[in-house]
Order: C-alpha cells, then structure tokens, then sequence
C-alpha cells in the first residue's frame, strides 16, 4: 500500500470519528434538553397546584395586618382603603392594588406591603412630613419637598407657620414655594424656634415679611433677600438690646437698600 492510500485511510477513519463524537454531542444536548423540559414541566406543574393548593388553604389565611410609619393617617381607615380583610388568603391578596388604594389617602406618600408566612401583611406607609400652611384662598398643608398634599383640617391639629402672598394662578408659584422652605431653614439655623414664626409673607420683590412671636406679643419684621443669617443675626441683637432696656419693638424693619447697615424699629405701646 501506498503513502498516499495510507493517508487517505487514516482521513476516512478520522472523518468518520469525528462524525460519530459530533453525533453523541449532538445527541447529548438533546438529551439534556429533554430532560430540563420534563424537570421544568415537573417544576412548573409543582408549582401550579402547590400555589393552587395553598391559595386555597385555611392555614394562610391572613390574620394580621400590622401598619408602621403611621403618625396623622389612621390604620383603620388605611385598611379600609386597601381593600384587604383579615380571613383573606395570603396568597390570593392584591399587594400593589392594596397599595395603591393607601396612597390615595392624602396623608401617604407611598406605601409598601409585604407577605409574612403563615398569615401575616406588613405594611410600611411613608407619610408626608407638613413643613407649613399655605394660604391659597383656603389653607393647603405643604410637605418638605414643597408640595401641596391636602386642604388643612382642624383635625389635623397643625401648628405650622402660614406662608401668605400667593395666588393660585401664579406662575413662579412652585419656586416661590421652595423659596419660604429655604427661609425656614436659614430660620431654624438662625436659633428661632418655628413654633414661634406665626405667618411668613412673601413679597412680590423677593423680600418677606414675618409675624414671629417675641415674648408676650407678636412682631412684623421685614428682611431683603439679600443675606437672612446676617438679617436674622442682625434682629437677635435688636431684640436682645430692646429687651435690655425694658422695650418691645411692635415693628422691625431690615430692609433699607439704600442703607442695608440700619434698622428701623417700632417700638410697642408700654402697658
């Protein structure tokens, strides 16, 4: 036999191996296949009647419903809007239809649910936190952020500064909304108690004027824009040296561009 005949030999049984280890790899991933199809449909039909069986079963009825987060929204009326009744199934309740429902209350900033086994729905609720009143024809609770959640109630039982000089139809409403947020802050910052600010005014040339309570009475003072800590730093010293001399000032004035150094004060009538 030839070199050449040899070599074609060897190709052939080489070809014809390689073929036949094709073929079992071939083979083989159908294999596999096969038997991820029967596990997965041996799973999935597990699945099925194991949720059929326990969306249906009296050992996951739902007994308790805990709510947290709760301080101005009532769990009862919370409940009541979830659609979700103790002796429901588990399994069988709505979560986020649920929720949906809680954050139609206009207290709630989101809401959360979650299932606890064997019986249980948890339900976490993010309130808005009212940082003052806004006077818009009627009174509107305004939230951290600057939004307007809900009409004030009695029942709410707010004690908040109002923010005043605005009308519904303003175009800059929202900045100048956020605008009063920052004066609270640089308020707060200042030393002043917020339970003390009873209205903050805004003025249509960026300037605010305040009505805070100083001791046993109630003081106007008016600040530019320009700089409030100096402002606020500049009324603690008016109202220290005031009181100093057994004086009360009924107005307070720091908003002099012309002399942005001075003050103007109104004193109150001496009882």
């Amino acid at each position: 036999m030839s070199f050449a005949a040899l070599q074609s030999a060897q190709v052939r049984r080489a070809a014809a191996q390689e073929g036949k280890r094709g073929f079992r790899a071939v083979l083989d991933a159908i294999l596999r296949a096969m038997a991820a199809a029967a596990l997965s449909g041996a799973l999935g039909a597990g699945a099925f009647y194991g949720y059929r069986w326990a969306s249906n079963a009296p050992a996951f009825a739902i007994r308790e419903i805990h709510f947290s987060g709760l301080a101005h929204a009532s769990g009862t009326e919370l409940l009541a809007r979830s659609g979700i009744k103790v002796s429901d199934n588990l399994f069988r309740a709505d979560l986020l239809q649920a929720a949906r429902g809680i954050e139609a209350h206009p207290w709630v900033a989101a809401a959360r649910l979650t299932r606890k086994l064997p019986g249980t729905v948890e339900v976490n609720v993010l309130e808005h936190h009212p940082a003052a009143l806004v006077q818009l024809g009627g009174l509107y609770v305004m939230d951290e952020q600057g939004r307007l959640f809900k009409r004030a109630a009695p029942e709410d039982a707010l004690d908040l500064p109002i923010v005043s000089g605005l009308s519904r139809t303003e175009p800059r409403r929202e900045l100048r909304l956020l605008h009063a947020l920052h004066f609270l802050d640089v308020w707060r910052g200042a030393g002043f108690a917020v339970s003390d600010l009873s209205e903050l005014r805004l003025e249509d040339d960026s300037a605010v004027t305040l009505f805070a309570r100083d001791g046993d009475g109630v003081q106007e003072v008016r600040l530019s824009a320009a700089d409030w800590p100096l402002a606020l730093r500049r009324l603690s010293s008016m109202r220290g040296a005031l009181a100093r001399r057994g004086e009360h000032a009924a107005k307070i004035d720091l908003d002099n561009p012309a002399r942005p150094a001075e003050a103007a004060a109104t004193l109150a009538e001496k009882r």
